[in-house]
């Protein structure tokens, strides 16, 4: 009969103990106070191996099967860290015994999680050089396998696609860069036919399914230079991986585009950003004698947060909402045709929208000037903005609102950019299709509108903030890969149409 054991966490020269059914710990849990795994363990035994294979993968080293071939470099690869909820979620799954490695079956996985099952013998050793053997057997699989399929577009996109091949399932998880998290388990259990082993690992992305691309590669490098890191990650000069930063890591330094100083019916533009956000007006500031609002609101949700709230109505707030998340759904699930008629990627990290009212206060401010171009980037920090103006016959408030926005996403229908890669580029800076890029900007999660009519030259204008701030040029509009596979950061579920909040 199998008697089960936790496992027996060792630090370098001691092996594995067990006794009488209880843990015997020899080197602290980094996840205290029910973690299993020692840091050492952790670092040596199972991130080093899948931070290496990335590293090479990053700058082009890394061999493709028995090709004669290398890996395209990859444009945006993080770096694998450890997370101490996937360890709970691992420990839990394995419960507390081993599994028969003769009829033993994966742990349930109704996210669809990448994980790695392993039901086997023990033939001892530390739990650190269980994995490091473990790990390095997975990854050694696209040194001696067939290799992977490269689907190249144009001079600059190279993307390695997974193939379905089941030998290069577990490599491919591993250094997928969507799979930023990862958190292992292990039971040793003495039996009477053997000694038994399992061990599970859980990581924080949807595990790849065949045809999706790897990573995201190029035919060329040069560095941190050419990569394009996640928001909040910082390319690793030496590595060239994305890395999450420490507290005492200094964030990257971006480049952010600017508002077009000409005058424009349609207009988006992004400011340098802020560690702080804009603050909401506290006094009436003049409008142009001849704007007219929305009448009817009394201020609704947002009259207690500044002087302007009732030049807005809660049904118009609420549609602007609606408006900019359908729309945000279908592209996260992959349904926005281009001029073309192929459909942009799908994307992981999108964020549903809320309404913000210190956003709406700057909206209405600007709005209320009757203005034809947007406001300058200096006076709304780390806040994103678009416009648009045009004539008010056959329109009232409520379609003058839907057609603001119409007019802010259509510019995807006459352009062919976006194929593989949703990068902002200092092309689109001031451009047409920078209002569809604020409104598609993963990371932005909030906004905040006005809508407001100008009698004498019979127009309307429609002005959104958004929260914060996108167009960041050479920076991801969104992360490609399947819905609900990216948490943008501190989002606590993800909706059915691909929509974290």
């Amino acid at each position: 009969m199998v008697k089960p054991y936790f496992i027996a966490l060792a630090i370098a020269s001691l092996f594995a103990a067990l006794c009488d059914g209880k843990p015997v710990v020899f080197a602290r849990p980094l996840c205290e106070p029910n973690g299993q795994l020692d840091k050492k363990t952790i670092d040596d035994g199972i991130l080093a191996p899948v931070n290496a294979r990335r590293e090479a993968l990053a700058q082009g080293t890394q061999k493709n099967g028995d090709t004669n071939t290398k890996l395209p470099p990859a444009t945006s690869m993080t770096k694998l860290g450890w997370d101490c909820d996937l360890e709970k979620k691992a420990i839990e799954a394995l419960g507390d015994k081993c599994a028969d490695p003769g009829t033993a079956k994966p742990p349930a996985n109704p996210d669809m999680l990448a994980d790695i099952f392993y039901p086997g013998y023990d033939f001892g050793g530390t739990a650190e050089e269980i994995f490091k053997d473990a790990f390095n057997g997975y990854l050694s699989e696209i040194d001696v396998n067939n290799g992977l399929p490269v689907r190249t577009q144009g001079t600059v996109i190279s993307n390695p696609i997974y193939n379905g091949d089941p030998l290069l399932l577990n490599y491919a998880n591993l250094v997928r860069p969507t799979n930023t998290k990862i958190g292992c388990a292990m039971q040793r259990c003495p039996s009477d036919l053997g000694d038994l082993l399992t061990y599970y690992c859980v990581m924080d992305g949807k595990t790849i399914t065949k045809d999706e691309p790897v990573y995201q590669g190029t035919t060329s490098s040069a560095g941190c230079t050419e990569i394009t890191c996640p928001v909040n990650y910082v390319c690793n000069e030496t590595t060239w991986l994305c890395e999450a930063p420490t507290a005492t890591t200094a964030p990257a330094t971006t480049t952010m585009s600017t508002a077009t100083s000409t005058p424009s019916s349609s207009a988006s533009s992004s400011s340098t950003p802020s560690s702080t956000s804009a603050p909401a007006a506290t006094t009436t500031i003049p409008t142009s004698p001849q704007a007219e609002f929305p009448q009817g609101g009394g201020g609704g949700m947002c009259s207690t947060s500044h002087n302007y709230a009732g030049r807005m109505t809660d049904a118009l707030r609420n549609e602007y909402v609606r408006l900019h998340n359908f729309r945000r759904g279908l592209l996260a699930k992959g349904e926005i045709p281009r001029k073309d008629g192929k459909y942009l990627p799908k994307a992981a990290n999108m964020w549903r929208m809320s309404y913000d009212c210190d956003l709406e206060a700057g909206a209405i401010q600007h709005a209320s000037t009757c203005p034809s171009a947007l406001s300058e980037p200096s006076s709304r920090p780390g806040i994103g903005e678009n416009l648009k103006t045009f004539p008010a016959p056959r329109f009232t408030f409520d379609t003058a609102a839907k057609k603001s926005v119409t007019e802010w996403w259509k510019p995807i229908r006459d352009v062919n950019y976006f194929e593989n890669v949703v990068v902002f580029r200092p092309i689109h800076d001031g451009q047409p299709i920078s209002s569809f890029t604020q409104m598609g900007w993963a990371l932005t999660n909030k906004l905040g509108c006005s809508i407001v009519k100008c009698r004498t030259d019979d127009r309307y204008v429609g002005v959104c903030r958004y929260r914060p701030n996108g167009n960041i040029v050479n920076s991801n509009v969104y992360q490609v890969g399947n819905i609900c596979t990216m948490n943008p950061g501190g989002a606590s579920g993800c909706d059915a149409d691909g929509l974290w909040f």
